[in-house]
């Protein structure tokens, strides 16, 4: 069985670093982005609750000079002396009532209780309102950006935040909610100087998390910690291993809860591979079996929500390894090939006891006609026919009941790389920001919240 090459992950988000497989990106004129004109986002939100607590303090301390019947110097009676054959006053004298509590100003979001409609994009060095426009405009509420720390932080304490400011100010302007996947371990961070790796300790890439929820605080509603672990390429090149990508996801909890207990923790979505060698890739099915398995199920309780990636290959979103409604041959028969592949997966977790626990499908989609070697199979598949997988699996997730949101790869990468690029024919917008038909159709289908 071949490994399945449906991921994706996301263009370099630095004019540093690049990715094997990705295109690089020239940075902006210095003149018309520069560094210093980023929002310091979590400055001004301290600054408006230090202004909105003096100003609670400061009311509370004069009603209680008011309330509690002091007078101005003008207005004080004058002093009697006192009657040396009068009883002694018996009563004691009235208290100040004791001022109400001030409620804490809560910067974080409020709890996520609606489902996700998705896109994931790329928005580093683009025009971030007019792309998330675009997903908001289709009536998605969510826009996700993959983060590679390794782009952000290629220094050891100097992250470079002012590209991630312009797209969460951005997407904040147009309304639209933010998912986060955060990947990728910096160079310091790994003994072999490597990337796309996790750190050889797991505590820092806690602090980057800190750093970075603190960063963003009720502007960033979801995080997905890592991407499509269960294959090698993601996990540094190394032995894949389950226990330890856990070990992981616990730190990135922890880190998260602690700054905003509300935000939506995603574990890390698999990619079904349908392949089994730990140098290379291990099937999804297997992999979150030794998840569970790992420390009696500690992923229970570290993560909200459990992460997929469904890959359609060349099949209709409701065809199944028995079920075939398609002339075309190849990727056929396995279950990796197919959308409804995230039922097997629901099983598994309804066995671990865990069935009221959500899945978050984080990225999926259908390849058209296209240049990219390996992804020759998107010839069977019309813009038509794109328009319609993509409809129909939403309505599909949106109907299981236990998808809390679902992601569609992609909008806009037809504007980021060449033809021949993997990630160009799944894109719904072409380079000149034109819809492509799933585009349109995504913007008709109803949303049921």
């Amino acid at each position: 069985m071949r490994v399945n090459r449906f991921r994706h992950g996301g263009i370099c988000s630095s004019p540093q670093t690049a990715r094997r497989e990705e295109h690089r990106l020239p940075p902006l004129p210095a003149d018309t982005n520069p560094a210093n004109e980023a929002p310091e986002l979590l400055t001004r939100n301290q600054r408006s609750r230090r202004r909105a607590l003096f100003g609670q303090t400061l009311g509370v301390t004069t009603a209680l000079l008011t309330g509690a019947g002091l007078a101005t110097a003008q207005e004080a009676p004058p002093i009697e002396e006192p009657d040396p054959g009068a009883e002694p006053a018996t009563d004691a004298p009235a208290e100040a009532p004791s001022p109400e509590p001030v409620a804490p100003v809560f910067a974080g979001i409020e709890p996520i209780t609606s489902f996700a409609y998705g896109m994931q994009a790329h928005l580093y060095y683009q025009d971030v309102p007019r792309t998330v426009s675009l997903v908001t405009d289709a009536g998605f509420a969510w826009v996700k950006q993959q983060v590679r720390w390794s782009d952000v932080e290629p220094v050891r304490g100097s992250p470079d935040w002012s590209q991630l400011d312009l797209i969460v100010a951005g997407a904040s302007l147009v309304g639209a909610k933010i998912l986060f996947s955060v990947v990728t371990a910096p160079g310091w961070s790994r003994s072999d100087g490597k990337v796309d790796g996790p750190p050889d300790d797991y505590a820092q890439f806690g602090v980057f998390l800190t750093k970075l929820a603190t960063r963003y605080l009720g502007k960033v509603h979801a995080y997905e910690a890592w991407n499509e672990q269960n294959f090698s390429r993601e996990w540094g090149g190394g032995k894949i291993d389950a226990g330890k990508y856990v070990e992981l996801l616990a730190i990135a909890y922890a880190a998260l809860k602690a700054v905003d207990p509300n935000v939506v923790v995603i574990s890390g979505a698999l990619t079904p591979t349908g392949f089994n060698d730990p140098n290379i890739a291990i099937d999804d099915f297997v992999y979150i079996q030794q998840m569970y398995d790992y420390k009696n199920g500690l992923i229970k309780t570290v993560c909200d929500a459990v992460g997929a990636h469904a890959g359609g290959f060349n099949n209709p979103p409701d065809d199944t390894p028995t079920k075939k409604s398609v002339p075309s041959t190849n990727f056929k028969g396995h279950p990796s090939f197919y959308f409804r592949r995230i039922e097997g997966l629901r099983e598994i977790m309804i066995l671990r006891g865990e069935s009221e626990k959500m899945m978050w499908i984080t990225e999926f989609g259908w390849s058209t006609l296209n240049k990219a070697k390996g992804y020759e199979y998107g010839v069977d598949v019309s813009e038509a026919d794109q328009a319609r997988y993509l409809t129909r699996a939403i309505d599909i997730g949106r109907g299981y009941g236990w998808v809390g949101g679902l992601f569609v790869w992609n909008l806009n990468f037809q504007i980021i790389v060449p033809d021949t690029d993997e990630k160009w024919p799944f894109g719904i917008v072409r380079k000149d920001y034109s819809p492509r038909p799933a585009y349109t159709a995504l913007k008709a289908l109803p949303k049921i919240p």
